[in-house]
């Protein structure tokens, strides 16, 4: 039986129960009603594909049920929730439906992991032989609640595109660790991801349709693993991809880099360049060498377009715009045009988020500063003045994309010191360098694609250092220790397994299952050693 010290992030208060546990029989129901519907039909589709059972679900709790309802829990924020499972059946609590989606997410890891199943699979199907296993799981009283509202991860979509599918599989994956922020990084230089319409005002008669005609059709080589993957979404794909996570606790938070990392709008709108002539597009993964120009009026039209478009095809409150390795944007045209972007982005009711080289511009109320690597002291003075909230995001302990050691056959290594391993990624403090909790809005892994190609090879650099993350922004920091984490993480290998989710089988980790290799050719590993890949 899985018991409540294996659970992934760690909760606030685990007590276990006098009672001999709960087994979930073939004729259990869940009961649920009202605004709990939507979270106990997920529950159920995910029971009823890993035990084969009907699982129906009813109005009322008998015993040998399940309940989600909403009602009073503990304190702790709109995402808290509570947990009981006693002999008589399990009951989850929140005031919120996010509070019973990780009522959920826990609930789930209780039961064996044999109620996993590929996360390819059609949620109506089920395993012929599941309705054999025994579906136990532990008594016990939670009460959980997040150390910070914001825990995201951040993908690339621009270096290597990834499909609808292939983000709402990112979206699986991620949400049963409790994250709830997905950044989509749409635009650089490489390629441009977001549909743009045609406006009917149009002053200077720019081609918007070139974006993604010209940036989102690019084969860019990356580091040997061959072309990145191409295209890019519609605004009504972008819309569906929100949808899908919202339904999963998850927020989206778009990306349109400015005024650096722009090469893809340059080369597809020739107005947007001082001599009126389009750049060639990228295929390398070389940055740092594109600007927009801040004298040029179409600038900030076409900035005000694209911004107003992706604010009005967004859902959630923020608007992300980039600001990071301007390299050949001048001091001051750089400060213009960040400040005026900002302008435009929060004038759209959105709040504006912004890497931290933008933090010595003057922002609107509400911007967000996204740390990543430099300077800190400007990130610091907005966050100690009350003026921005902090998404921290260091390099060292949160790029996913780092190589995990020299050997790592795919990832990237300008980040200074290293291994890049799980434990750097959870053994470390948000709170650092000035900043306390309450400065802080979130913590956020990304992942760079230069040499990624799809979902397998994403998980590979991704996991398990986002596990580590996702336990870094949820737990307390006084509740977290290494040496336990070691242990719950070896124990996850076989849910991962079992969900096709391929990862790094760290060593020194005891994995209770095997990953599946994620490359073209073969790789093994042999104490964090690997084997020949075949493009």
């Amino acid at each position: 039986m899985t018991t409540s010290e294996d659970l992934i992030p760690r909760p606030s208060h685990v007590a276990r129960m006098e009672s001999n546990g709960f087994t979930l029989a073939p004729n259990a129901r869940i009961a649920a009603s009202g605004e709990a519907l939507p979270v106990a039909g997920q529950l159920a589709a995910f029971l009823r594909r890993g035990t084969g059972f009907e699982l129906p679900i009813v109005d009322l709790f008998s015993p040998g049920d399940i309940s989600v309802e909403l009602g009073k829990t503990p304190d702790g924020g709109p995402e808290a929730y509570a947990l009981t499972v006693t002999d008589a059946g399990a009951r989850l609590t929140a005031t919120t439906q996010a509070g019973l989606f990780n009522a959920f997410q826990t609930l789930r890891q209780l039961f064996p992991p044999a109620i996993e199943r590929s996360l390819t699979e059609s949620p109506e199907s089920t395993d012929a032989n599941a309705e054999r296993g025994i579906w136990a799981i532990p008594a016990v009283e939670i009460k959980d609640a997040p150390r910070f509202g914001y825990r995201g991860l951040m993908l690339d979509v621009a270096r290597s595109f990834f499909t609808v599918d292939e983000v709402k599989e990112q979206i699986d994956v991620m949400a049963q660790f409790k994250l709830n922020a997905l950044h989509l990084h749409l635009t650089d230089d490489q390629a441009w991801r977001i549909e743009i319409h045609q406006p009917a005002d149009n002053p200077s008669g720019l081609d918007y349709r070139n974006l993604t005609a010209v940036g989102g059709g690019v084969d860019h080589p990356g580091t040997g693993l061959g072309p990145g993957h191409t295209g890019f979404y519609t605004q009504q794909e972008f819309r569906d991809i929100q949808s899908y996570a919202a339904a999963r606790n998850v927020l989206v938070v778009p990306e349109i880099d400015l005024p650096g990392h722009v090469n893809a709008a340059l080369a597809a709108i020739p107005q947007l360049n001082p001599d009126g002539k389009a750049k060639p597009m990228n295929t390398t993964g070389d940055v740092g060498y594109s600007t927009l120009d801040a004298g040029l009026p179409v600038t900030y039209e076409f900035v005000r377009e694209v911004l107003g478009q992706l604010a009005a095809t967004t859902d959630g409150p923020y608007l992300h715009i980039g600001g990071d390795e301007a390299l050949v944007t001048g001091h001051d045209n750089y400060v213009t045009m960040v400040k005026e972007f900002a302008r435009i982005g929060a004038e759209t009711g959105k709040a504006v988020v912004g890497w931290n080289e933008y933090a010595e511009v003057d922002l609107p109320d509400g911007a967000a500063v996204q740390y990543w690597h430099g300077d800190f002291a400007p990130v610091l003075r907005r966050a100690a003045n009350g003026e921005s909230k902090v998404i921290m995001s260091p390099a060292a302990t949160t790029y996913l994309d780092q190589k995990y050691d020299a050997g790592s056959p795919i990832g990237l290594s300008w980040v200074e010191g290293g291994p890049f391993t799980w434990a750097e990624s959870y053994d470390w403090n948000p709170a650092q360098g000035g900043l306390e909790d309450h400065h802080i809005l979130g913590v956020e892994g990304p992942l760079w694609t230069e040499t990624v190609r799809g979902n397998q090879q994403a998980y590979w650099l991704m996991y398990p250092r986002t596990i580590a993350l996702a336990e870094v922004a949820w737990s307390d920091q006084d509740a977290r220790d290494l040496g336990d984490f070691r242990r719950r993480l070896g124990a996850f290998g076989e849910r991962l397994t079992r969900q096709g989710v391929t990862f790094q089988e760290a060593p020194g980790v005891d994995w209770s299952a095997k990953p599946v290799s994620p490359f073209p050719g073969t790789m093994t590993t042999n104490n964090g050693e690997y084997g020949t890949i075949e493009a």
